[in-house]
C-alpha cells in the first residue's frame, strides 16, 4: 500500500472512531427510550438543521410542518421542539393535535413567539422596552442552567442581544420560572399546570442552537436541556401521572379564529405608528411573506413603522391563488420559503414581461425567479469588531443615485452570498470580486430588483439598527425608479402614436 493510501486509510479509521465515540457519547438512549423528540420546522434545513447537529441528532427527529406534521402519529415521540423561527400560522391550523398531544401527557418545548397564543397561559412574546446594551438575561439557580456562566448567554463574541430580546407575561403561581431579565420579567419557564403535559417555553430564546457554535459555557443549554427531559420523563413514567385535563375549548380565542388574522392590514389600524413609512400614492404593492415570528414582527417592530406600507400581505402559502396584476411591484421577504415560490415561477414572469416589478431580498437558492445565478458565501457576522475593518462594497455609477441620501456603511452588516447577474442588467451594488450585491434585471417590462441583503428580516428580529434607514430609503429609490420607468414607457407610447 502505497503512503498516500496508508495515509487515507488512517484518517478514515480515525473518522471512524470518532463517530462511533460521538454516538456512543450523545447517545442520548436515556430519552429514546420513550422515544424520539420530534423537532418541527417549517423552513426546509433537513439537511443542516440542529437537529443534525453531533451533539443531538441522536435523539431529535426532523418534522415538515408542511408535509408531515399533519398526519403523524406522536404517539412515538416523547417530546415535541417547536423551533423559534416557526411558522406560527401553519402551526396554529394543527392546534387541535398540539393540545391532544398535551392532554395525553406529552411534553412540548417551545422557542417560538406565541404570537399565535396556541400556548396556554402565555401573552405572546414582548419585547422589552429596554435598550440591549442595559439589559441583562438573569440565571436563578434552575438545573437547566447549571454550569452556564451569566455572561455566556448574554454575549457572543462581546456583543449583547443575539440569546433574547423580549419576554412573556404569565401566571407565575402555576410555573417554574428558569429564567428572567434584568426588570424581573420571564424569558423562560415551565408549566404543568395548564395541561395534563408539560409545557417548557423561552421568550425566543433557543436553548438547543444558541452557543452551540461556540466554546464557551453557553454550549451546555442544549445538553442541560436533554439531561432535565431525561428525569422528566422518568419522574413521570413512576408516578403515572394523571392529572385532570385543564385543555378547556377557550384556549381559542375569538380573535384567533383565523390563523391569517396578522396578516390583515387593518389589525393594528387602532394604533397610530409613529413616524410610519409611506409609500407613493400612485403605486400598489404586495409582500410575499410567512409565519415565522420575525416575519410577523417586521410589521409590529418600530412601533409598528411598517404596518401600514404594504396594501396587501400575501401569506407564502396563498402566493400561487393570488392576483398579482393588480398590484405595481412585490416584493419577496428574505428567507421566504422556496417551495410556496416555486409553484408562482410562471406567474412571477408573466408579472415582469407585463410591466410588473419584483423586489427580492437575500438569498435565492432556487429558480422561482428569472435569470438568477446565486453564489452562496459563509458569512462574516463579526468583520465589525476589529479596528480598521471594512466590507469592502463598490457603488456602480447606476448605483449613485441609491446612495444620495444614506452613505454606504448603511448597508455594510453582512452578507449571506452573491449574485451573478444577466448581461441585461443594471449593476447597483457589487462586492471586492464584482459580484452584483443589488441589480436590476432589465430583460422585461418591468423590473426585477434583486440584493442579498436582509434587512426586512433584521426589522422583524430587532436588531442591526442601520438596516431600518437602508429599508426606507431602499425602498425610496425603488418607488422613484418604477415610476421613472412608467412614465418611459408612456412617452414611448405616446411617441409611437
Amino acid at each position: 500500500m502505497s503512503v498516500q493510501n496508508c495515509c487515507i486509510a488512517s484518517e478514515e479509521s480515525i473518522s471512524q472512531n470518532l463517530a462511533t465515540r460521538l454516538n456512543e457519547a450523545y447517545s442520548h438512549s436515556e430519552i429514546t427510550r420513550y422515544g424520539k423528540v420530534a423537532y418541527i420546522d417549517s423552513y426546509g434545513y433537513e439537511k443542516d438543521g440542529i437537529y443534525e447537529h453531533f451533539l443531538y441528532k441522536n435523539a431529535l427527529e426532523f418534522v415538515d410542518l408542511y408535509s408531515d406534521f399533519g398526519g403523524l402519529d406522536l404517539s412515538k415521540y416523547c417530546a415535541m421542539v417547536l423551533g423559534m423561527s416557526i411558522d406560527e400560522v401553519a402551526l396554529w391550523k394543527h392546534r387541535e393535535k398540539l393540545y391532544e398531544f398535551l392532554d395525553n401527557g406529552g411534553i412540548v418545548i417551545s422557542f417560538c413567539h406565541n404570537y399565535t397564543k396556541i400556548l396556554p397561559n402565555n401573552s405572546g412574546y414582548i419585547k422589552s422596552p429596554v435598550e440591549i446594551r442595559d439589559r441583562e438575561i438573569k440565571l436563578v439557580g434552575h438545573s437547566l442552567t447549571n454550569g452556564i456562566r451569566e455572561y455566556d448567554i448574554n454575549y457572543r463574541r462581546g456583543v449583547k442581544g443575539f440569546f433574547n430580546r423580549g419576554y412573556f407575561e404569565i401566571d407565575e403561581k402555576d410555573c417554574e420560572v428558569f429564567l428572567r431579565d434584568s426588570e424581573g420579567k420571564v424569558v423562560g419557564y415551565i408549566d404543568r399546570i395548564s395541561t395534563r403535559g408539560v409545557i417548557v417555553s423561552t421568550a425566543g430564546a433557543d436553548l438547543l442552537t444558541f452557543g452551540v457554535f461556540e466554546n464557551n459555557s453557553a454550549r451546555r443549554l442544549g445538553l442541560n436541556l436533554f439531561k432535565w427531559l431525561a428525569q422528566e420523563l422518568k419522574q413521570r413514567e413512576s408516578n403515572k401521572i394523571c392529572l385532570a385535563s385543564r385543555l378547556a375549548q377557550n384556549l381559542i380565542s375569538e380573535e384567533n379564529q383565523s390563523g391569517l388574522f396578522h396578516f390583515d392590514c387593518d389589525i393594528i389600524a387602532s394604533q397610530t405608528p409613529q413616524n410610519p413609512l409611506r409609500k407613493n400614492p400612485k403605486l400598489k404593492n404586495a409582500i410575499i411573506t410567512g409565519g415565522a415570528s420575525y416575519e410577523r414582527n417586521f410589521f409590529y417592530n418600530k412601533d409598528a413603522k411598517y404596518a401600514h406600507f404594504f396594501d396587501k400581505r400575501i401569506y407564502h402559502k396563498q402566493a400561487k391563488d393570488t392576483d398579482f396584476s393588480e398590484f405595481d411591484y412585490i416584493v419577496i421577504a428574505s428567507r421566504a420559503n422556496p417551495r410556496f415560490l416555486l409553484p408562482c415561477k410562471d406567474k412571477f414572469l408573466d408579472f415582469l414581461k407585463n410591466g410588473g416589478s419584483i423586489v427580492s431580498f437575500g438569498e435565492i437558492t432556487q429558480d422561482y425567479l428569472p435569470n438568477i445565478a446565486w453564489k452562496e458565501y459563509g458569512v462574516n457576522f463579526w468583520w465589525w469588531l476589529s479596528e480598521g475593518a471594512d466590507m469592502p462594497f463598490v457603488v456602480c455609477e447606476s448605483g449613485k443615485s441609491l446612495f444620495e441620501k444614506m452613505s454606504l456603511f448603511t448597508a455594510k452588516w453582512h452578507y449571506h452570498g452573491a449574485f451573478y447577474p444577466p448581461k441585461d442588467c443594471i449593476n447597483i451594488l457589487q462586492n471586492e470580486l464584482g459580484e452584483a450585491i443589488i441589480y436590476k434585471d432589465i430583460s422585461f417590462k418591468g423590473g426585477l430588483y434583486v440584493t442579498s441583503l436582509d434587512p426586512d428580516f433584521h426589522l422583524g428580529q430587532g436588531f442591526m439598527p442601520k438596516t431600518e434607514p437602508f429599508f426606507d430609503n431602499f425602498m425610496e429609490w425603488i418607488e422613484n425608479d418604477i415610476l421613472k420607468h412608467k412614465l418611459g414607457h408612456k412617452l414611448e407610447h405616446k411617441e409611437a402614436k
